[in-house]
């Protein structure tokens, strides 16, 4: 027979009150139920621990040997269980998310101040990284979502877009003047577009905007990070061709223009979820963050943002 932690603190309550009485009381069951425990213990131990008579109970020479043993098992056994606990507390903190880098610039920053406000001290990991790799991630179970701008074809995911941007032109110096306020796509052909690189989603809208005119897309320069894109465009290597989300860090910067362009394409954007499975509090709470975020962002950019798509 096993011997559960239950059993070690009857046997621990009767060692200290020595009255199967208050023993029982105290631990709110019957007397002959704790009787009938204390019994099963002996038994299964193959040792008398009291000396019951009609006036007493006493702890025999083992009962008191299990007695400060069973203190030591029971006080290791409520840490342990206080450790468990400490760390299923600190593991339903933590929130693992993947996104494109330009929607965790602008629309993850304002999701996780929301957090911290909400949640004690919450551990939030974002790993910034590409369409493709923000959805392999969450297929590996090594985020809770992901915020993309292509809907994966995958069956084990969903896809709930929240908002689309437009494209847009961001130019500067000498460009800033020859660029009007609003292009076609046609007309940027004639430019020095800087763009993203082929694996970028933001490419291959733009890319197949072009292809639906039956012409190729063919950029100046291609690069990896916005970042790097907004030196080029400030020495005026260029004009720069993204999605409007893309563009807003760098619409600060001084002497940058937007133009609109007439006939873009709009990029989706989106929270990618696993079908199966409860998401934890915190990525619940998390993902109506971003939904609440892009209402914002849409409100205070009705031009270049755009409501998701009527179904």
């Amino acid at each position: 027979m096993n011997i559960s932690p239950r059993q070690l603190r009857m046997f621990l309550a009767l060692s200290e009150s020595l009255n199967f009485s208050k023993a029982a009381e105290q631990l709110f069951m019957t007397q002959p139920s704790l009787s009938k425990a204390i019994r099963d213990l002996e038994d299964a131990l193959g040792l008398a621990l009291f000396e019951r008579t009609t006036r007493s109970v006493l702890l025999t020479p083992s009962g008191a040997r299990l007695a400060r043993m069973a203190r030591s098992v029971i006080g290791e056994f409520d840490a342990g269980v206080k450790r468990m606990r400490t760390s299923a507390e600190q593991e339903a903190r933590q929130l693992y998310i993947a996104s494109l880098p330009s929607l965790a610039n602008v629309i993850l920053p304002s999701v996780c101040s929301a957090l911290e406000q909400r949640f004690s001290q919450p551990g939030i990991t974002i790993h910034d990284c590409t369409n493709n790799a923000s959805i392999q991630r969450l297929l590996n179970y090594e985020v809770d979502f992901a915020l993309a701008s292509v809907a994966p074809s995958h069956p084990d995911l969903q896809y709930e877009e929240i908002l689309r941007d437009r494209f847009v032109v961001l130019s500067c110096g000498a460009w800033r003047r020859r660029v009007a306020d609003v292009v076609r796509l046609d007309e940027l052909q004639a430019l020095p577009v800087i763009s993203m690189t082929d694996a970028s989603t933001a490419m291959r809208y733009i890319s197949a905007a072009f292809l639906q005119r039956g012409v190729e897309f063919r950029p100046k320069m291609q690069l990896d990070q916005v970042g790097s894109i907004a030196g080029f465009i400030k020495e005026g290597f260029g004009v720069a061709v993204l999605p409007y989300l893309g563009m807003m860090p760098m619409v600060s910067l001084k002497g940058m223009k937007i133009s609109s362009i007439a006939d873009g394409p709009l990029r989706s954007v989106g929270v990618v979820m696993r079908r199966q499975g409860a998401p934890s509090a915190i990525a619940q709470a998390a993902m109506q963050e971003v939904r609440r975020v892009a209402q914002a962002l849409m409100d205070r950019h009705p031009h270049w943002l755009l409501p998701s798509a009527p179904r």
